[in-house]
């Protein structure tokens, strides 16, 4: 099963991901979480339908946790950690269902996303493996591994640029980290190689045209 765009459903579902997104805009929480949940059951590789529910969720984060509420999410993370683990290997499609119905009930935490991630590497999935390293970024902002995952699935999506500013940042908080500032220099060469792509094409398309 490939991922599916959202130009990719259907002319009826699509009206109701465009309603989800206007209804997000005065506030109707509960209506995206309905739509994009029933939307997801039928077509789970919807990345774009998944990362408005993140969209809608993530207002709901605490601001100022308590230690008990941290505690509390953690304890709740870690069993659901527990819980999923033999799916990965058994049968990743499950697991992606089980952290839809986690972000049902709104249980944002990081297990919840590394588990998505790690589902979507097995399924060839790479948006919604980018979705779930974006959404860790923002549940643990200091965590240098997350930049480092995402900037990886970055430059499988041949997206050289937005891996390098990921790899930037790792480096500037961990200046001798070898990995990143390998990943740095693959994303480097991907991105020269790519702009010069695209210089090519133009220079191609100029020169043809002068032609004709």
């Amino acid at each position: 099963m490939k991922e599916l765009a959202i130009h990719e459903l259907d002319e009826r579902l699509q009206k109701q991901v465009q309603q989800a997104r206007h209804a997000l805009t005065k506030g109707g929480l509960e209506f995206v979480l309905q739509v994009s949940v029933e939307l997801l059951k039928k077509h789970p590789s919807a990345y774009e339908v998944r990362g408005l529910l993140w969209e809608a969720l993530r207002s709901t984060l605490p601001r100022n946790p308590s230690l008990a509420e941290r505690l509390r999410h953690k304890a709740d993370g870690l069993q659901f950690m527990f819980s999923t683990r033999s799916l990965l290997k058994k049968d990743p499609l499950e697991l992606i269902h089980r952290c839809d119905e986690a972000l049902l009930r709104k249980q944002l935490y990081p297990e919840l996303f590394l588990a998505l991630e790690k589902a979507g590497r097995a399924l060839g999935w790479i948006e919604n493996q980018v979705l779930a390293c974006r959404a860790l970024i923002e549940l643990e902002p200091g965590l240098c591994a997350h930049r480092l995952s995402l900037a990886k699935n970055l430059l499988e999506a041949k997206r050289p640029l937005e891996a390098i500013e990921q790899l930037e940042w790792t480096l500037a908080k961990e200046p001798t980290n070898g990995e990143a500032q390998t990943l740095l220099k693959n994303a480097s060469v991907a991105e020269t190689l790519q702009r010069g792509n695209w210089e090519d094409t133009t220079t191609n398309f100029h020169s043809k045209s002068k032609d004709g």
